[in-house]
């Protein structure tokens, strides 16, 4: 009994199914009440959320170029009349982004300014939790809106793949349920039982024990097993998924566009996935920001570019809605050191053919400020209304279980 005691729900859940399957570590008599894992299906609408952590300058990428003030505060780091690509007479985008005007051009790109929410957390990780949980007490909240989502939809279905977070290492808290804790891998090859450590006769013994179907084990017990061995089994889909993907899109040589040609392949293969969790680093730009965002907009153009094209020609680009997050904006005014400070809102953006095309919200006051040195931008549309959208228009789910409480829609979705 101390040995299940060890391994328990309260466990699985609160550390998500991480770099290796739970299951390897279980001893053989939980594994011999194994459940197969649930089958993938091929349809069914798909939401991927890319994280730019560090804190996003969107005044860098959605550049507010027909506002005078803009262009007196920002001096290393603005993007001149010659530069921006644009929008219209208010809006454009970052000189690295033709491929994201190519989408607005098709109608599969969207673009919402001055997103956030009341009494901002300037703190990386505070905020970053606020985010995924979509509460303003952060870490106060143990499931993350998608995990919350996961539970409320797909109630008593334990299937283990609904929510997978790629190249993130742990689980991040967006993806964590109640009864989905999620999973997530670096890449799929590390996504597997390890367990046999080279012993072909004790893998085929476990794969053996996956067929079998869960008898005697109640409980917690059934739960962490059940919860276990479909992990597992689900390496074995998505390695063998990955691996026999065939693309003719060519993806960038970047991390992120790696992990997103993963997800396509994963969509592509039929797997039962129904959120997706991604994240792109480097927007802390406290210093020489010029260089370093120029870089960072070129391998986000480039990376979905290359996954919508990918998808589309795969046949399943209009399944799939892809939506960026970052903890909070910058301040509008730079700072001594040709960068920018932590701010409060900033903007998220959304791909995909199911979408309306354009600027949707407006764009918030450079004059109207808040905080101190530098200001801030004051949000004209709280994150969660854009969740709430996606939760009711995109996944055909109600949102006010899932967020706590009502937030207005946005007419973002076709």
């Amino acid at each position: 009994m101390s040995s299940i005691n060890r391994t328990t729900r309260r466990q699985v859940l609160a550390g998500g199914i991480g770099l290796v399957g739970v299951g390897s570590a279980m001893p053989n008599y939980m594994m011999r009440s194994a459940l197969a894992a649930p089958k993938a299906t091929e349809s069914g609408r798909v939401v991927v959320v890319l994280q730019l952590s560090g804190g996003h300058d969107a005044m860098s990428e959605l550049v507010p170029h027909g506002v005078p003030e803009y262009h007196k505060l920002r001096t290393t780091t603005r993007i001149t009349e010659e530069q921006v690509i644009k929008i219209n007479d208010q809006l454009g985008l970052h000189p690295n982004l033709k491929g994201f005007k190519q989408l607005l051009d098709e109608g599969s790109f969207a673009a919402i300014p001055g997103v956030g929410y009341p009494n901002p957390n300037y703190s990386h990780f505070t905020a970053t939790n606020i985010w995924q949980v979509a509460d303003r007490r952060g870490r106060q909240i143990p499931h993350g809106w998608i995990g919350r989502a996961c539970d409320h939809v797909f109630k008593g279905n334990r299937d283990p793949k609904l929510t997978i977070a790629v190249g993130t290492g742990k689980a991040p808290l967006a993806i964590k349920g109640g009864e989905h804790p999620g999973l997530s891998f670096n890449n799929p090859e590390s996504w597997r039982y390890t367990g046999d450590r080279g012993n072909k006769t004790r893998l085929a013994a476990y794969r053996q024990l996956n067929k079998m179907r869960l008898d005697k084990a109640k409980g917690d017990l059934a739960f962490v097993t059940q919860t276990a061995v479909n992990a597992n089994e689900s390496s074995d889909q998505i390695r063998e998924m990955a691996k026999a993907y065939k693309s003719k899109v060519e993806y960038p040589s970047t991390t992120l566009s790696r992990n997103l040609r993963v997800i396509a392949s994963l969509v592509s293969g039929g797997l039962s996935t129904r959120f997706y969790f991604v994240t792109q680093g480097g927007y802390d730009t406290h210093r020489g920001q010029r260089k370093g965002h120029d870089k960072l907009m070129a391998e986000l153009n480039g990376a979905i570019v290359a996954f919508q094209q990918d998808l589309k020609q795969q046949g399943h680009d209009k399944r799939v809605l892809l939506i960026t997050t970052s903890e909070f904006g910058r301040r509008v005014q730079e700072n001594g050191s040709q960068g920018t400070d932590h701010g409060a809102a900033g903007a998220l953006y959304m791909f995909g053919p199911g979408l309306k095309a354009g600027i949707h919200g407006k764009h918030p006051s450079l004059t109207d400020l808040q905080g101190g040195g530098g200001g801030s931008l004051k949000h004209t549309t709280d994150f969660r209304s854009i969740f709430a959208t996606v939760l009711e228009k995109w996944l055909g789910c109600p949102s006010e279980p899932v967020l706590g409480e009502k937030y207005p829609l946005i007419d973002c979705i076709a």
